[in-house]
């Protein structure tokens, strides 16, 4: 289910998810695009979670019920559905979507705006792009400080992209970006704007990668102890490669003598299913693919995953603007191929923790794939380097106290 329903029925929060709190405490109002349990959902559900209950409270509102609220109330945060909530997705860039959009941010500014008053809410943050104005300007008539983190790349629509920059910078007290990939774009496409700028690299709590046994997924994709498994894991759109990834795997399997599998986890947005299905029908047409490929739907237990994988490919065709699935192999001890694109290289150290290719290039992402199929020493190697970079650069208590710095200098100055 998507957002923008009409209903607002779930206005109001499950008060018995949410223990009670000593009043001294700071509340901050997360706003965000997404309940389910990809890059930036996971990063919102880390940072919430990590946050010093004795100085911070957290709520959270998200456009529809999914796996990040079961997550969110099961850890005590308080969180609210509103179906109202404006969130920008690809089917919208039409007049009619245009339209409901507006109404809809008219609608969910004034409830934020009163909720945000009685509430005595000290910062709102916004998390992704994707929710539009709405807690930017609510913040602003309610006189509060406002957080904007980015997670996005924006190249397309560039008017779009321009317009999202230039607002979100306009309503912000502060804007932090998850790389400096991510905010060098920022910069390079708002029209006006001197909001600074930080970046606060996400970070990885890594029992949500070491805490599985991969035996059991290896039998049912079919391999044996001397195979490996190249394993995509995330959102299926086309953003990520999957074609991508698809081609280099037929090409492996014809031309290669070492025996692998290739696997993909992950769904795609509600009412994009077709891509999901297409890469489906892909894998069953190919003779090649076939009993050699497989795509599983999004696994909650994404330690499983990583437990039964050799290396994890990142084929990214579009840039990213962080590379999350890059960060959790490594702090699994698994070696990445990923693109040269985005903020990728920030994360993969190409050569000694994986091994950077070319954006759009099978024929590159081939040659990384036969170099670490070849070379366990090398894959172990490239996975002890990359657990190593994961404790000094990328782990969520670093990640957390960033952020804590951030709100604790946004409250002192107001």
């Amino acid at each position: 289910m998507e957002a923008l329903g009409e209903s607002s029925a779930e206005y109001l929060p499950d008060e018995r998810s949410h223990p009670s709190t000593p009043r001294s405490t700071s509340e901050i109002l997360f706003v965000h695009a997404s309940a389910d349990l990809y890059g930036a959902d996971i990063a919102l559900l880390q940072l919430i979670c990590g946050l010093d209950r004795n100085r911070f409270r957290a709520t959270v509102i998200v456009p529809y019920d999914g796996p990040l609220v079961a997550r969110l109330r099961s850890a005590g945060i308080k969180v609210m559905v509103n179906t109202d909530l404006p969130i920008l997705r690809r089917r919208y860039m039409n007049l009619r979507g245009l339209l409901r959009l507006s109404i809809s941010s008219v609608r969910s500014v004034r409830w934020l705006m009163s909720f945000v008053r009685r509430r005595d809410i000290v910062v709102v943050q916004s998390n992704t792009l994707a929710v539009l104005i709405s807690g930017g300007l609510a913040a602003r008539l309610a006189r509060r400080p406002h957080v904007w983190h980015v997670h996005e790349i924006l190249t397309h629509p560039r008017i779009v992209a321009l317009a999202l920059a230039t607002l979100s910078s306009a309503l912000s007290t502060l804007v932090i970006a998850n790389s400096q990939a991510t905010a060098d774009h920022y910069r390079r496409t708002r029209a006006a704007g001197s909001t600074p700028v930080r970046v606060v690299p996400n970070g990885v709590d890594e029992s949500r990668v070491s805490r599985g046994s991969g035996a059991a997924l290896r039998r049912d994709v079919g391999a044996d102890s001397k195979d490996v498994i190249f394993a995509l894991i995330g959102r299926v759109n086309r953003s990520k490669g999957h074609s991508l990834f698809l081609d280099a795997a037929e090409s492996f399997i014809t031309e290669s003598t070492n025996n692998a599998y290739f696997l993909i986890v992950g769904d795609s947005f509600a009412g994009q299913e077709h891509l999901s299905d297409s890469v489906d029908r892909r894998i069953e047409s190919s003779g090649k693919l076939r009993g050699r490929a497989i795509r599983l739907p999004h696994m909650a237990d994404v330690a499983t995953v990583y437990a039964a994988s050799d290396v994890i490919v990142v084929p990214s065709v579009e840039p990213e603007s962080f590379g999350l699935v890059a960060v959790e192999a490594m702090a699994a001890g698994l070696p990445v191929i990923a693109s040269r694109i985005g903020a990728l290289p920030e994360v993969v150290d190409d050569q000694r923790t994986g091994i950077l290719v070319e954006p759009g290039c099978a024929a590159s992402l081939l040659a990384a794939m036969e170099d670490l199929s070849s070379s366990p020493a090398r894959r172990s190697a490239m996975g002890h380097a990359g657990r190593e970079r994961f404790e000094h650069s990328f782990r969520v208590q670093r990640y957390v106290k960033e952020f804590s710095t951030a709100y604790e200098e946004i409250i002192k100055d107001r």
